[in-house]
């Protein structure tokens, strides 16, 4: 079946309700579609980069005022003394991701199937599981600059591992920060402002490579998953970033082998 507007406004509804959460938006992008049997042709991975956009807008209204102060930060200190979060401190988390990325992108774009879900959500339940049971009893980290660059080039090594799907870019990047000692609040909240760069040059180059297929009729449905994707986004980032501070991740583990055990037995 091919993306209709019934499919895309409740995919767009799944990607907001579950970007927020360490349970992985691409794994139940797939798993729904899937159960839609929608066909993942251009036109559906066009729509997939259009509504992940709609909620990294909402990130950037949410955090807009950190995001202020990092721009402010890299205009006031220099770099080499690194006094303050900065945008080299972004780019240095990011740059492990880029890299990945640009040389694996044709076999990280076929990967993205229910079997490598399963996969994705196991090795990302474990990295939650670690992060619950291992964690420092005491915070090392309870200012976000405190992390040095050697910090943000570790935390973004891990950030690599969201490119199987079903691990969740938000989960490989909480687990390894709560890991080093970084109090959750200032983990989650980091965690969030990273991902915005990698997502939005991510998601342009593929808009890039795909704009040919716009067309009147599917231009309609890609503005109201944005738009959809982007409101559900923005109503819930707060609460759910209060989830995520104050439950353990053990209960999204329990999540991720609830899925798990549903895709084997419906693959």
């Amino acid at each position: 079946m091919l993306l209709n507007y019934f499919s895309s406004i409740i995919l767009s509804i799944i990607q907001g309700l579950t970007e927020f959460l360490p349970i992985s938006s691409s794994a139940h992008i797939i798993i729904f579609s899937k159960i839609f049997n929608i066909i993942k042709n251009d036109n559906f991975q066009f729509f997939e980069i259009i509504i992940q956009l709609g909620s990294t807008l909402a990130i950037i209204i949410f955090f807009w005022k950190k995001i202020i102060k990092i721009i402010f930060n890299t205009m006031k200190y220099n770099f080499f003394l690194q006094k303050k979060i900065n945008l080299l401190s972004i780019f240095i988390s990011a740059t492990p991701l880029i890299f990945i990325g640009l040389f694996f992108y044709k076999k990280i774009k076929i990967i993205n199937d229910i079997h490598h879900t399963i996969y994705g959500l196991f090795i990302g339940g474990i990295l939650l599981y670690f992060s619950e049971i291992f964690k420092p009893k005491k915070y090392i980290i309870n200012n976000i600059n405190s992390l040095s660059y050697i910090n943000y080039f570790f935390i973004g090594c891990f950030q690599c591992l969201a490119l199987l799907p079903g691990v969740s870019r938000l989960g490989s990047t909480l687990s390894i920060s709560l890991l080093i000692g970084m109090k959750r609040t200032i983990a989650t909240k980091f965690c969030f402002i990273i991902s915005i760069p990698i997502i939005i040059g991510a998601n342009l180059l593929e808009l890039y490579k795909h704009h040919s297929i716009i067309n009147i009729y599917n231009m309609k449905i890609f503005l109201i998953g944005f738009l959809i994707s982007f409101i559900i986004s923005l109503i819930i980032i707060k609460k759910f970033i209060y989830i995520i501070n104050n439950i353990s991740l053990k209960w999204f583990v329990l999540y991720r082998l609830f899925l798990i055990i549903i895709l084997i037995f419906s693959s």
